[in-house]
C-alpha cells in the first residue's frame, strides 16, 4: 500500500521535472495562479494540482485534507468539487490536462508507486429539497443535469 513519504516524494519528483518547486504549487489568493513561466516553458499550476490531488486521492490512502495540503490547497473542496470535472478530463482525452497528467502517471511508475491500489467512491444520494416537492426520479434528474 502507498505511503504518506511516497505521496510526499510524488509531489517533490513531479515538481522538479517542470522546474518548479512544490510551493509553487500553493494558490496565492482566492485567484488561482495558473500559469507560470520557467526557461521559457509556460506551466500550468492549476492543472498541475488537479492532477496530483486526483492521482493522489485515487491512489493513495490518505484524507482528502492531507491530499489538499500537499498539493498546494488550502482545503479539500477544490479536490471535493473537481473531481467530476477531472474523471471527464480523463475519458476525453483532453488535450491541455493529460500531458500533465500522464506525465504524473508515468513518474509514479517510475518510482514504484503501486496504482492497483484504487479508493472506492461512496455510493452518492442525490439531494431531495423538499419531501412534497417532486417525485424521487425527477430529482434525479434534475441532480444529474445541474
Amino acid at each position: 500500500m502507498n505511503t504518506q513519504e511516497q505521496a510526499k516524494q510524488l509531489v517533490q519528483k513531479y515538481c522538479e521535472q517542470y522546474g518548479i518547486q512544490p510551493k509553487d504549487l500553493k494558490r496565492k489568493s482566492s485567484y488561482p495562479f495558473k500559469v507560470m513561466v520557467k526557461n521559457n516553458n509556460y506551466i500550468n499550476t492549476a492543472s498541475m494540482r488537479m492532477a496530483l490531488g486526483y492521482f493522489l486521492f485515487l491512489h493513495f490512502p490518505l484524507r482528502i485534507k492531507e491530499i489538499a495540503l500537499l498539493v498546494g490547497y488550502t482545503d479539500h473542496s477544490p479536490l471535493s468539487s473537481q473531481r467530476k470535472q477531472i474523471k471527464s478530463y480523463i475519458e476525453n482525452n483532453d488535450g491541455y490536462f493529460m500531458p500533465y497528467y500522464s506525465s504524473l502517471v508515468n513518474l509514479a511508475t517510475e518510482l514504484g508507486i503501486d496504482t492497483k491500489y484504487q479508493r472506492i467512491p461512496t455510493q452518492t444520494i442525490p439531494f431531495v429539497r423538499y419531501e412534497s416537492d417532486t417525485s424521487f426520479l425527477e430529482n434525479i434528474k434534475y441532480y444529474e443535469n445541474a
